[in-house]
């Protein structure tokens, strides 16, 4: 059976997920708040969270503990 985690890479990507989400909804509601348009943060956004599924779901290089490798 696999485990499903992740490493500090797998959470950043989350962490901008929500982040580009919310800055989408309060483009959506006020003007001129964020620097980019609410098409390309949404964009952007949906990126971020296509990658956060496909490292908790694939294989995050930085999720486990270093293995030592000496004798």
């Amino acid at each position: 059976m696999s485990k499903h985690s992740f490493g500090w890479f797998g959470w950043l990507s989350a962490a901008g997920f929500v982040i580009l989400g919310l800055l989408f909804v309060i483009d959506l509601f006020a003007v001129n708040v964020w620097a980019f348009s609410a098409f390309w943060t949404l964009i952007v956004a949906l990126l971020a969270g296509i990658g956060a599924l496909a490292l908790y779901y694939g294989n995050d290089p930085t999720d486990r503990e270093p293995e030592d490798v000496t004798t």
